[in-house]
């Protein structure tokens, strides 16, 4: 493949990129789909009434109400969802370090996605429901681990292979945005059921595309030629202290696909022209915001990179996580406010924490690239994407306790949680930066 003068429209273009993009499109339609019902299903469905008809339901309740005293319908779903998603994410770094060990990434990206058919067909039953989660979100990491690997194996050019990540996220929204729409719509319309039936179809077609995608993807010569930085030490705890800011700023951000649908349901105004809007259509609004912040985000650095005054990572992070914390305090004056409330509420936080995740995403993926040892780039990158495993924990941990402390209370921890993320960054992050530098110059100049 030729590196040099890749327009991003040819790169979409390219066979084994938009193999890799497309399954990636319906791995995203399907969990957005799954996860946008998912707190839902549990609430409505799965844990009401009697729970001795659930496989697992009465045992993780006792084991949940023994951690963290006696806990409502709402706090116990809300633990299921955190520990669910938190698997999903641990499981990412174990999927790619498999892949790194030896085995064929493509067949395991392929035996993901069969992990995620079949717990999708054990939730199409009450009694299996929380059984499917387990196989569905290990299959989830194995084949997001292995996708994303190869997507960063197909460029020796950093500077080609940023804007792959960039169109990626671009295919990665779209599912974002696809898979709450349709899947919500249809569960609408006709029952959750049948939001779980679409998420299952994406996902096969989606696995189909992939399997005539192609050989197996090696590394490029190039990129394994990579030298290590120098300042190595400075470096790794710039590394540290990014992780940590993002682990938090993450942590506030998912709460937007759990609790915020409960408190969305509860205390805004849905109706359209008399038409009430699904709740789940949140999460697609999710990612169409996204999709358009990051074309005014592109546009912008150029403008500023033009005029010499480009934002580096580490700054784009500290922004990013006071962005989410600014949409965190929306909500908790939002809450004060009452019940019924417009629209506007909802669409400023989600449109914050998006230009939040905007920033801190490919921010923090770009620190990794630059900064981390050569011969650890992998282990590092799983340690990035353990930001969702944190996130999820706290998510599953903290919901148990809105019912208690109120809604105002509840989204004032959550912009505390990003709001420290930002504050780290600032302290600790910003002076690592000019550390790394001031030796990466002695070096050089040695």
């Amino acid at each position: 493949m030729d590196d040099e003068g890749t327009t991003t429209g040819s790169l979409i273009m390219e066979p084994r990129f938009l193999a890799l993009a497309m399954m990636e499109f319906w791995e995203r339609f399907a969990m957005a789909g799954v996860k946008s019902l998912l707190v839902l299903m549990l609430v409505d469905q799965v844990l009401a009434g009697d729970l001795g008809r659930v496989a697992g339901a009465t045992t993780l309740h006792m084991a949940v109400a023994a951690l963290l005293g006696p806990v409502s319908t709402t706090g116990f779903a809300s633990q299921l969802y955190g520990c669910a998603n938190a698997l999903i994410y641990l499981s990412i770094p174990l999927g790619g370090l498999v892949g790194d060990l030896g085995g064929s990434r493509r067949l395991l990206v392929l035996g993901g996605g069969g992990g995620m058919l079949l717990g999708l067909m054990l939730m199409l039953e009450r009694g299996s429901f929380l059984i499917g989660l387990i196989p569905f979100a290990l299959g989830t990491g194995l084949l997001k681990g292995n996708l994303s690997a190869q997507l960063g194996m197909l460029f020796a050019d950093e500077a080609r292979r940023r804007r792959a990540y960039t169109a990626y996220l671009g295919f990665l929204n779209a599912g974002t945005i696809g898979g709450p729409l349709v899947c919500g719509g249809l569960a609408l319309l006709h029952g959750p059921l049948w939001g779980l039936g679409a998420a299952a179809a994406g996902l096969a077609i989606g696995l189909a595309c992939y399997a005539r995608g192609g050989a197996e993807i090696v590394r490029a010569p190039a990129a394994m030629a990579r030298p290590a930085p120098s300042g190595a030490s400075p470096a790794v705890g710039l590394l540290v202290v990014a992780l940590a800011a993002v682990y938090l700023c993450f942590a506030a951000y998912e709460q937007l696909n759990n609790i915020f649908l409960i408190w969305a349901r509860a205390h805004l105004d849905l109706r359209l022209g008399g038409w009430a809007m699904p709740v789940a259509w949140f999460l697609s609004l999710d990612g169409a915001f996204t999709l358009a912040l990051i074309g005014l985000s592109q546009g912008a650095t150029r403008a500023l990179e033009r005029r010499g005054r480009g934002i580096s990572a580490s700054v784009q992070v500290l922004l990013g996580g006071l962005c989410c914390m600014a949409g965190y305090l929306i909500l908790t004056i939002g809450s004060v406010e009452g019940p019924s409330l417009p629209l506007f509420w909802a669409i400023a936080y989600v449109l914050l924490i998006d230009a939040a995740i905007v920033l801190i995403w490919p921010s923090g993926l770009s620190l990794i690239a630059g900064a981390a040892p050569q011969r650890r780039v992998g282990f590092w990158m799983g340690l990035f994407y353990l930001h969702g495993f944190f996130a999820n924990l706290w998510v599953g941990f903290s919901g148990a306790y809105y019912d208690r402390i109120g809604a105002p209370a509840f989204w004032l921890l959550h912009a505390g949680v990003a709001g420290c993320g930002a504050l780290l960054m600032l302290v600790a992050g910003l002076p690592l930066v000019g550390e790394a530098r001031r030796r990466q110059a002695i070096t050089t100049s040695a």
